[in-house]
Order: C-alpha cells, then sequence, then structure tokens
C-alpha cells in the first residue's frame, strides 16, 4: 500500500509540473517544426499543441516579450536580452545583450541569402536594431533606424522588408529596407490607437491594437495600390490588451497574447463570416473662388498645412467640423493661405475609422 501511494504521489506531482498556467504574457510565436504555439511567460516559456487547453514549461529559459522562431532556433526577448533557445532540446545556444538598449519589445526574422536575421524594436528609444543570427551562438547586431520618429513595437519581416506598427493614437504603420534602412509609411494613420503585434496573412497584415481592443487585418485596395482597407477580425471580449501575435504557416490561424488577463487567443483566418468591413470616409477638398472647399460624409477634424514649392512651412490651421461642406476664407487661413501654393489637406474621421484621408492642392500665389 505505502507504494501505491508513493507511486500516485509521484504521478500528481509529474502531472503538476507539466501542467502550467500562463501568467505573463507579452508575445505568441508559431513553431512549424512541431505544429505548436509558444507564449512569453516571464520567466519561463510554455508550449501548446492544443490550442491553449493545456500548456507546458519549454527549456528551462524565460521571456519577457518578443519571440520568434527561425529555422530550429526559438528566439526571445528577455528584459533587454535576445536569446537563442533548441526548439528541439530547449537548450540556451547563446545570448545577445545590446548597448543602449531602454526597452526592447518587437521582433521579426526572416532567412536569407545574406543570412539570418532579426529586426528588433526598441520602444523606449524609437530605434531599430538589425541583428546576425546566422550563428546563434554568436549573434551580432547594428542599427538599422537610429529613430522611427515614433513608438515603434510589433515586426515582422517579408522579402526584405520590415513591417512596423507604433504605439500612440491613429498609429502609423511603417515599413523600411533591411538593406538600406530606409523608412516609409505604408499606412499613414491606421484609426488604431496603440498598435502592438503584427504578421503576414494571406497577403494582408493582421494586426493587434489597445485603442479598440481589436485584431484588424489591413489588405492592400486592388485599384488603388497605395490604400489599405481594413476589416475586424475580433473585437472586444475575450480580448484584453492584445499584445504580440503569430500567423501559422497555414495562414488560417493566428494566436495574439492578451496581457490584460493573461490568457492567448486563438482565431480563425479562414472564417470569413467573423470579418466586418471598415467603412472609409467619403472625403473632398478643392480650390474656391473665397478659399479652400473641404466636404465629408461624416464629422471630423480637418488640418490644413499651407507650404510653398520648396516645401517649406507657412502656416497650419485645425478644426473640427460636422458632416457636410465648409469653406475655409482667406481671411480664416489668413495671409499664409495665400502665400501657400501647397496645401496639405489630411481629414481624420470621429470614432473608430481606419485612417486619415489626405491629399495635396497645387496652386499660384493669390493676393
Amino acid at each position: 500500500m505505502k507504494h501505491l501511494i508513493l507511486s500516485l504521489m509521484a504521478t500528481w506531482m509529474c502531472a503538476h509540473a507539466h501542467a502550467q498556467t500562463p501568467t505573463s504574457v507579452e508575445a505568441a510565436e508559431y513553431d512549424p517544426n512541431s505544429d505548436r504555439w509558444f507564449v512569453s511567460n516571464g520567466s519561463s516559456i510554455l508550449a501548446t499543441s492544443d490550442l491553449g487547453e493545456s500548456w507546458t514549461v519549454f527549456g528551462n529559459g524565460g521571456a519577457t516579450h518578443g519571440m520568434e522562431v527561425l529555422g530550429s532556433t526559438l528566439f526571445v526577448i528577455q528584459n533587454n536580452v535576445i536569446r537563442a533557445y533548441d526548439v528541439v532540446s530547449g537548450e540556451e545556444l547563446g545570448s545577445l545583450s545590446p548597448t543602449g538598449a531602454g526597452f526592447l519589445n518587437g521582433m521579426g526574422s526572416e532567412e536569407s541569402a545574406e543570412g539570418d536575421l532579426l529586426v528588433v524594436s526598441d520602444f523606449a528609444s524609437g530605434r531599430l536594431l538589425k541583428v546576425d543570427v546566422s550563428d546563434p551562438t554568436n549573434m551580432t547586431y547594428s542599427t538599422l533606424v537610429g529613430d522611427t520618429g515614433t513608438t515603434p513595437n510589433g515586426v515582422t519581416v517579408k522579402d526584405g522588408i520590415a513591417t512596423v506598427v507604433n504605439w500612440g493614437s491613429n498609429a502609423d504603420i511603417l515599413q523600411v529596407d533591411v538593406a538600406t534602412g530606409v523608412v516609409t509609411t505604408l499606412v499613414d494613420g491606421t484609426g488604431l490607437g496603440n498598435c502592438d503585434g503584427v504578421d503576414w496573412a494571406n497577403g494582408g497584415l493582421v494586426v493587434s491594437s489597445w485603442s479598440p481592443q481589436r485584431i484588424t487585418w489591413f489588405t492592400p485596395d486592388a485599384e488603388a495600390p497605395d490604400t489599405w482597407n481594413a476589416e475586424t477580425l475580433e473585437q472586444g471580449s475575450p480580448l484584453s490588451n492584445p499584445a504580440d501575435l503569430s500567423v501559422n504557416t497555414a495562414e488560417t490561424l493566428y494566436a495574439v497574447a492578451c496581457s490584460g488577463n493573461n490568457t492567448v487567443y486563438f482565431g480563425e483566418l479562414a472564417n470569413v463570416s467573423n470579418v466586418t468591413a471598415a467603412r472609409w470616409p467619403l472625403a473632398e477638398a478643392a480650390w474656391a473662388s473665397q478659399g479652400v472647399s473641404v466636404s465629408a460624409d461624416v464629422p471630423g477634424t480637418w488640418s490644413i498645412t499651407g507650404m510653398d514649392f520648396s516645401g517649406r512651412v507657412l502656416g497650419n490651421m485645425e478644426a473640427l467640423h460636422a458632416a457636410g461642406e465648409t469653406v475655409w476664407t482667406w481671411d480664416t487661413l489668413g495671409s499664409w493661405g495665400r502665400q501657400a501654393t501647397l496645401l496639405d489637406i489630411r481629414f481624420t474621421p470621429q470614432g473608430s475609422g481606419v485612417g486619415v484621408w489626405k491629399t495635396t492642392l497645387k496652386g499660384t500665389v493669390r493676393h
């Protein structure tokens, strides 16, 4: 009987050691080697093969933020240290502590002919790091972008281009050429606040945001390549501060770590019945005999910036208007409006819009 009790106790202790509950989640990552998902758990890393029904501890290491599986290696951020783990054994292969790191947060990766690399965001400084991980035991890094001018968060890399989502109101989505460090704006104003995670899926971008609590799928407009449409995949409960996310290889599922309630939400990408189209505002701006005419079918904020042909800013004005047409007269705009040869005009709809409508009017100086 004594041996039976000891055997039962050993079985219970073994099961208890393997049964885990996520507690400090910030990042989720798909592992194609074993068709499972990792989640950062502070001082540990957890793994699930049944979409979160059960979790087990992976290796002896930890992760506090971004995670990326590249080949047979799991790369993670743990308190400003980048660590590499063998995905089979869990053994730590190497680590890297970038000088001057403020808050390493998001991470994207890609295999290329030039070598395997990570692009890592520094939330505190706006810096992006390019990390050569061709040899996980001897990782090296350089500064890809010294300051994006934003607060960069989630990163994904594809075809030599890093796509970066940002913190803040009406956050932009940026793209960076990994070879040159040249930064461009992919989506100028998403209509989302505090974007956290991003990954590619089916030709579009899956993005998590805290304001609103939403998972959004951005896809390029077939008729207007510079325009990106947005569709809501999930909003509100069960999301709670959705942070870093990952899409599986088949691009049918995504997982997002919800830092607000320490859960991992798994969502389907193939189920289009759960997709809600987001409506873009209808807006227009044109020269008028007495000034500038602007109109939109929804209320929002109009901003006008006047410049000369060299791009020098002469003045600007911003105001909230109801739906319909409004004429900003020369008297309202002031002398800079008459002197401007370029007018940068932007409209931001009230509420949860998709982004910022913008245009540039060109003309001659008016006296």
